[in-house]
């Protein structure tokens, strides 16, 4: 039995021992009462009685008294009158005493005979009201009707005289037996008072016992009570319960005001403490999920398994009048009593920390991935190539350093530092996609993120771009730790023949040394590595032809290069269809994607072409204007030309969920400016649904390297 069933028995004991004790004691007050007041009435009658016991004397003492009155001649009034009296008392008290139920004694029986034996006699005593006597000459006599009473006093006082003993002892002992029976009265008095007491004390001890246990009780109640809120106070859990409405109650721990930052609990709806916290649709799920626990049949262990809110992203207040994400899990058991489910018990843990540390956990795990990935990788990677893109791209990230450092004021030229920190961000991230270097790439999506999310507020200032400058700096470092693993697994496939790679490295001249008119560094087999990786990311099959590529000027190399794999990602993911698709279109089933690179009269013409979807201007225009790149009455007025070059617009992209591949919007837009940098220009041609092709021509390679002089 719990210590909450022995109290409730405990407290019933004790109240039915107390209302037994008070009922006795009540029935002996009552009988008491009852005898106290048949013993006042005994009293009164033995009063009467002990009265009466003088009345037969006094009787006879007045009879003889008048007959002597009489007899001399002398005034009977007075005497007549108090015979009277005293006729009336004694018959008014003998009928008073037979009145009483408990007085039919034989005794008092044959007083009232004897009495009804004087009645006859004392009656014409009693009725007289003439003139004893008359005067005569020899003096007063008795007159006629004076005889008459003579006589009847005379036998009425012998009949007294004779009976007087007698009655006495009848009446005598008529008042005996009413002191017997007072006495008797007396004595069962004293036992119910005697017993009433016994009843009081006995109440009063159960009284005090009550009062001593209540307060035993009440004492260890305080300290359970103090205890609880000890524990509501250390606990870092938000503990409450719900009821059947789904509202809080009127106790729950301090670590709760914590964490969601209220104190106004009490009654508060499991819909209201989470509203404006948590997406509609997932406070949805967790509200029927609450609802789901009220159940009878709902299993326990299985409901725990299916917890939506096992962990929760909420939005709270970071103390700063800002916002901060946190995480939340929210932990239920049911209370269940003699009629079902009584509350259910919510438990609430921030998580956050633990969260966060998983991530990190994760994103460590995933960089050791990704590092045995990189090596493995880089081992496929031609060496020279490698050391010209992280020569290219360290270079890329000097300049994006000083973009960031280049002093701004103005909105707008915090907005065209974005525009410069996008291009040469997306140009290095596609040159690592392309030598599948997913670590770098990565990182650089990660820095393309957060400038997204610059652009997306309304005002900025030159703290915001503190956060990217740190993730530079970890670049840089990756770029280093690259380099050197880089070398060392050079050192690792030439130390056999160490000296061979060096004569040969002296001899090999540097891009910058070459002269203008020599190719430089064959991209091929970046470009076809690029396209296995893009068929395998997006599960699109094409064959790639390339023609041409190895004739590329050394200054085209870097810009053919980021031109064809911004050109290649956009045609895996927007060109070429996939094989089911293809195929209802009367299409083989996998894709062609051409490039060819030749001398056109004084300069050079680059050639991209896929047999895919298509370019749509309606399907432009649309997307442009749900990214308000343009309004309404743009669009109507826009020409198929006009619509084909906002492909070019910086911002621009038909995918609307950003990938690693595409969604940004600044591919062709560097695409463009970079072929304008060098002087040339870049067309775009298509049949929707049969091909696209992008003609890019550039100038000589002496009048480019003026241009960019």
């Amino acid at each position: 039995m719990n210590v909450a069933g022995a109290d409730r028995n405990r407290r019933l004991v004790t109240a039915g021992a107390g209302t037994a004790l008070a009922l006795v004691m009540g029935l002996a007050l009552l009988a008491g009462f009852r005898l106290a007041t048949q013993i006042r009435s005994s009293i009164t009658e033995l009063q009467t009685a002990s009265e009466l016991q003088t009345y037969p004397s006094v009787l006879t003492q007045q009879l003889t008294a008048l007959r002597q009155r009489l007899e001399t001649r002398e005034y009977t009034g007075q005497a007549h009158e108090e015979l009277a009296g005293t006729v009336a008392r004694f018959k008014h008290d003998l009928r008073r005493l037979a009145r009483r139920s408990d007085m039919q004694s034989p005794q008092l029986r044959d007083a009232q005979r004897m009495w009804q034996a004087y009645s006859p006699l004392l009656a014409p005593i009693l009725a007289f009201s003439g003139e004893p006597y008359v005067d005569t000459d020899s003096g007063s006599s008795l007159s006629d009707s004076g005889k008459m009473y003579y006589r009847n006093v005379r036998q009425a006082q012998l009949l007294a005289k004779q009976n007087v003993g007698r009655l006495h002892r009848l009446l005598t002992a008529v008042t005996r037996s009413l002191e017997t029976q007072t006495s008797g009265a007396a004595a069962r008095l004293r036992l119910l008072l005697s017993g009433g007491v016994l009843a009081a004390l006995a109440l009063a001890a159960a009284a005090a016992y009550l009062q001593l246990t209540r307060a035993r009780h009440e004492r260890a109640a305080r300290e359970a009570q103090e205890q609880t809120r000890d524990i509501l106070k250390t606990v870092r859990e938000g503990f409450f319960l719900l009821d059947a409405d789904y509202k809080i109650g009127s106790v729950w721990s301090e670590a709760l005001a914590h964490i969601f930052g209220r104190n106004d609990f009490a009654g508060l709806s499991f819909e209201k403490l989470l509203e404006d916290r948590v997406p509609p649709t997932t406070l949805a799920t967790a509200v029927k999920y609450i609802k789901l626990l009220w159940g009878d049949r709902a299993h326990e262990n299985l409901m725990k398994s299916i917890n939506p809110l096992g962990q929760l992203e909420i939005s709270a207040d970071n103390g700063r009048g800002g916002k901060e994400t946190r995480y939340l899990q929210f932990d239920f058991h049911r209370v269940v009593g003699a009629k079902g489910v009584k509350h259910v018990l919510c438990s609430v843990s921030d998580i956050t920390s633990n969260v966060l540390l998983a991530r990190e956990l994760q994103e460590a795990q995933e960089n050791a991935n990704a590092q045995v990935d990189m090596m493995v990788g880089m081992m496929h990677v031609d060496p020279l190539q490698l050391g010209s893109f992280l020569d290219t791209t360290e270079t890329g990230l000097q300049l994006i350093n000083a973009i960031l450092k280049e002093p701004a004021r103005t909105d707008g030229e915090f907005r065209k530092k974005l525009g410069g920190l996008f291009r040469e961000l997306h140009s290095i991230k596609g040159e690592a996609s392309a030598l599948n270097l997913m670590s770098i790439a990565q990182r650089v999506h990660h820095l393309e993120d957060m400038v997204s999310e610059l652009k997306k507020r309304a005002e900025l200032s030159g703290n915001d771009f503190l956060p990217m400058v740190l993730k530079l700096d970890e670049l840089l470092a990756h770029l280093r730790g690259v380099r050197e693993m880089a070398t060392r697994l050079t050192a690792l496939k030439d130390a056999p023949a160490a000296a061979a790679p060096a004569a040969a490295t002296r001899q090999k001249p540097s891009p910058a040394e070459r002269p203008a008119g020599r190719t430089g560094e064959d991209i091929s087999p970046t470009l076809r590595a690029l396209a296995e990786k893009l068929a395998k990311d997006h599960r699109k099959a094409f064959k790639l032809m390339l023609s041409g590529l190895a004739e590329v000027p050394a200054p085209y190399v870097a810009t053919v290069k980021d031109c064809l794999i911004q050109m290649l990602r956009n045609s895996a993911v927007h060109g070429i269809e996939a094989s089911a698709t293809r195929r209802a279109q009367a299409k083989a089933d996998v894709g062609a994607v051409r490039v060819d690179f030749r001398r056109a009269g004084e300069g050079y013409e680059l050639v991209f072409e896929d047999d895919g979807a298509g370019i749509s201007p309606q399907v432009l225009k649309d997307a442009a204007l749900r990214k308000n790149i343009i309004t309404a009455e743009e669009a109507a007025a826009m020409d198929t030309r006009t619509a084909m070059a906002l492909i070019f617009r910086p911002g621009f992209s038909t995918q609307e969920e950003v990938t690693m591949d595409a969604g940004r919007g600044v591919g062709m837009d560097v695409v463009a400016r970079t072929v304008y940098g060098l002087g040339g220009k870049i067309g775009v041609s298509t049949n929707p649904g049969r091909f696209t092709r992008f003609k890019i021509v550039l100038p000589a390679a002496e009048a480019a390297s003026s241009a960019v002089a």
